[in-house]
């Protein structure tokens, strides 16, 4: 779709929605898709939970101490240390920045290339790295990252406890990934909450594991598969599904590869479980897992693809406040809120898909050249909200919107709100 098609459909969108509001009783409705609850859920957890995030204690093993792993060995180990950017950031912590942060947990060593490639899969985002056999991330931790991601191989220190904080996070709009072994009950496996029907989509049996290599063949329709062609593990589950479980692609013996929970509580994130592992302690993986595992973390999406771009310019109530939320997934819902603004008054939606900052009624515009322009009405309360359809696009399309507001206490009687982007994945 060429760049002026795709700008005439946003628009569209925003002309349909504006015109389904003016005829309303009221305002439009706060119908937030279930990805934009999530989000917001976890953002006002996570601010919540800051002061008291990355305070956990360690355990360190003895240093002679032998231990059995799930690929069958006696192995020791000795705590090399986390991999926290996101606790340098301060009380912040993961609300900096427009990418995603992950955190990688599992019972094993850490594999900076493969975090490399899961947080390339996931638009550049942060992927830290947390050692889970010698200490459990509190619910408070958990909750700076956007999706937390575990496999087992090692035991947990506190399997039972790593399981009840995973869905204390999940119900708090974080998205949990589950990968190889966590089911894997005749073993070293995950416990907890976590794993019960009500969050993981998949249940073993006999708690057992192939430990024979199989490839993907096909049939996942998920976002997980997007930019992924092979995939090859010998450590896979013996999986069914439970509770709303569906599974999503198969190995070429049938086993499952995916499966998602289906069904998520309102305001819960989501969670997956990828059956294989692309670590390089899992001899014989092959394939595109780091792209499989960043897809998976971020594609059901409690994270926004909208970032605050500045440049608002005071009106009656001081700046008003333009706020996009959802995943910018084609043809996937999309929410811009405005608030704070002149009540009852006449506002232009002004929209491009690039910036070209101009001087605009004493403020300076963001959207350009040549925005196109929707107008809608704010309610009494100084806002609106509006929802549209992300439009199909390619990969790192652009789009941005700003709000111009007819307001007689502005420096030249119109107010703007700051600008936001929004970017196709």
């Amino acid at each position: 779709m060429s760049a002026l098609k795709v700008l005439a459909v946003a628009v569209a969108g925003f002309a349909l929605a504006a015109g389904v509001a003016a005829q309303s009783s009221g305002a439009p409705s706060i119908v937030i898709d279930a990805h934009s609850l999530a989000h917001a859920n976890l953002m006002q957890a996570r601010a919540a939970n800051a002061p008291f995030a990355f305070q956990e204690d360690v355990v360190i093993p003895s240093s002679d101490g032998l231990v059995m792993t799930n690929l069958g060995h006696l192995s020791s180990f000795t705590f090399q240390g986390h991999s926290l950017s996101v606790a340098s950031e301060g009380e912040l912590g993961a609300t900096k920045g427009a990418a995603a942060k992950i955190l990688y947990c599992p019972s094993e060593a850490d594999d900076a290339a493969y975090r490399a490639a899961i947080g390339a899969a996931a638009g550049g985002a942060t992927v830290d790295y947390f050692d889970t056999r010698i200490a459990t991330p509190s619910v408070a931790t958990l909750l700076q990252y956007d999706a937390v991601y575990t496999w087992v191989n090692f035991a947990y220190l506190d399997s039972v406890g790593l399981g009840n904080n995973l869905a204390a996070y999940n119900d708090a709009g974080g998205n949990v990934v589950l990968g190889c072994f966590c089911t894997f009950t005749g073993g070293n496996s995950l416990s907890g909450t976590i794993m019960t029907a009500a969050y993981c989509p998949v249940d073993s049996p006999l708690g057992n594991n192939h430990f024979a290599t199989s490839t993907y063949s096909g049939g996942g329709t998920t976002c997980i598969y997007n930019g992924v062609t092979s995939l090859t593990c010998q450590f896979r589950d013996f999986l069914v599904t439970q509770g709303t479980g569906i599974a999503d692609g198969a190995y070429a013996d049938h086993e499952i590869c995916h499966a998602y929970r289906g069904t998520s509580p309102a305001g819960a994130g989501s969670v997956v479980y990828s059956n294989g592992c692309g670590a390089v302690q899992l001899p014989g993986s092959a394939g595109q897992w780091g792209t499989a595992v960043g897809n998976a973390c971020t594609c059901f999406g409690a994270t926004s693809a909208w970032t605050n771009e500045g440049s608002a310019l005071a009106g009656v109530s001081g700046d008003p406040l333009l706020e996009g939320t959802g995943s910018m997934v084609p043809t996937t819902q999309q929410s811009l809120t405005l608030s704070n603004a002149a009540p009852s008054a006449l506002t232009s939606i002004l929209a491009a898909l690039s910036s070209s900052p101009t001087p605009y009624k004493g403020g300076t515009l963001l959207p350009g050249p040549n925005p196109i322009s929707v107008l809608m009405n704010t309610n009494a309360g100084g806002g609106w909200v509006l929802h549209f359809r992300a439009p199909s696009a390619a990969s790192g399309t652009t789009l941005w919107v700003q709000i111009g507001i007819q307001d007689a206490a502005a420096v030249q009687g119109v107010s703007l709100s700051n600008a936001v982007k929004g970017t196709t994945p």
